[in-house]
């Protein structure tokens, strides 16, 4: 009786495949099942991106299907699409459905889009991919590349959402919600991005602005660690907004005291008020201590007000503290202190 063929595929098939050795991959499915799967998501061979023609070609001939799934429901030519290697022309010349959903109800131009691949996005286009088909959440192509958009994909999104909008895509009112909210996001970031990338960025995502007709979010510009600082809001909570964007960095503790303030002041609100305290920890407790120590430092706060902040950092360190008026004094100080004062490394990592 004959050997069961085998249902995995070899451990080292990419590093086989990526060899281009057609004879040696033929006879990796003499003893495999001809829609063996490999890799983490248990992938069939004509998934993978160096399955190359030749080899599809003969798969298929000997009976492979051109739409086993993955573990997660995706087929072939969506798994490319996703690919940053992309190579979908392979499954398209042999007859792949360019508009067969997967497990999601996602077409490949969804995956592709998903995953900011502009140069698939644009060969699905030309073998008549549909900019119009929803997946089961009722997002078109173009909307589920927006809401998906991180910083990095900025460079890409803007030639696919050309493209898209080009080839008919319909617009919907949440694409520009959507937008300024990939501004919002790079604008957070925007003093921590890559410097080698950030004008390339920044000129797609003004692209973006243009091409859906939305005002820029406001860019972000960081205080120089040495002017006095200054607050044009009125209102206290509007200035610990306007001192968290120009003194607080994106990452990590700030550059100065007077930002260090009002960093602290937000992360123990956000903790307390947003998570319940579950975060709560002996770091947290340091950051407590060092705000009450930089409020006691260069112009202090008057003496009630200041022995009201003591109360409140130790209610805090206790996970009950009135947020608001910690915030609110905060601001205060940095007020009462406006030449910046360099920032040392702190005890705490948060």
């Amino acid at each position: 009786m004959a050997k069961p063929k085998r249902k995995l595929l070899p451990k080292d098939f990419e590093a086989m495949l990526e060899n281009g050795d057609l004879d040696e991959l033929k006879a990796v499915f003499e003893t495999r099942l001809i829609d063996a799967r490999g890799d983490y998501d248990k992938r069939p061979a004509l998934a993978f991106d160096l399955c190359a023609e030749p080899l599809a070609r003969w798969l298929l001939a000997q009976g492979a299907d051109l739409y086993a799934p993955n573990s997660g429901g995706d087929t072939p030519l969506h798994l490319r699409a996703c690919s940053w290697r992309g190579r979908v022309e392979v499954l398209l010349a042999l007859g792949a459905d360019v508009n067969r959903p997967n497990a999601s109800g996602a077409t490949p131009l969804h995956e592709a889009a998903r995953c900011h691949r502009a140069d698939s996005t644009r060969v699905l286009l030309a073998h008549g991919a549909k900019v119009d088909a929803v997946d089961a959440h009722g997002l078109t192509p173009l909307e589920l590349a927006l809401k998906t958009c991180g910083n990095t994909d900025l460079t890409e999104m803007i030639l696919i959402a050309r493209d898209l909008l080009a080839a008919g895509a319909p617009l919907s009112a949440s694409m520009k919600d959507h937008v300024r909210s990939v501004g919002t996001g790079f604008e957070e970031m925007r003093a921590a991005f890559n410097p080698d990338y950030v004008d390339a960025t920044s000129a797609a995502l003004d692209a973006l602005y243009v091409l859906f007709d939305v005002t820029p979010v406001a860019r972000r510009i960081m205080h120089d660690g040495r002017s006095p600082i200054t607050v044009a809001a009125g209102h206290w909570q509007a200035q610990h907004q306007e001192l968290w964007d120009a003194l607080v960095r994106p990452e990590g503790y700030a550059a100065t005291v007077q930002g260090e303030v009002i960093r602290i002041s937000g992360r123990i609100a956000r903790e307390l008020d947003g998570n319940g305290g579950c975060n709560w920890d002996s770091d947290y407790k340091r950051m407590a201590e060092a705000l009450l120590g930089h409020v006691q430092s260069g112009q202090p706060l008057p003496a009630p007000a200041l022995a009201e902040f003591a109360a409140l950092i130790g209610a805090a360190k206790r996970q009950s503290c009135d947020t608001a008026r910690l915030a609110e004094l905060s601001v205060a100080w940095v007020l009462l202190n406006p030449q910046p004062v360099a920032m040392e490394k702190p005890a705490y990592r948060r």
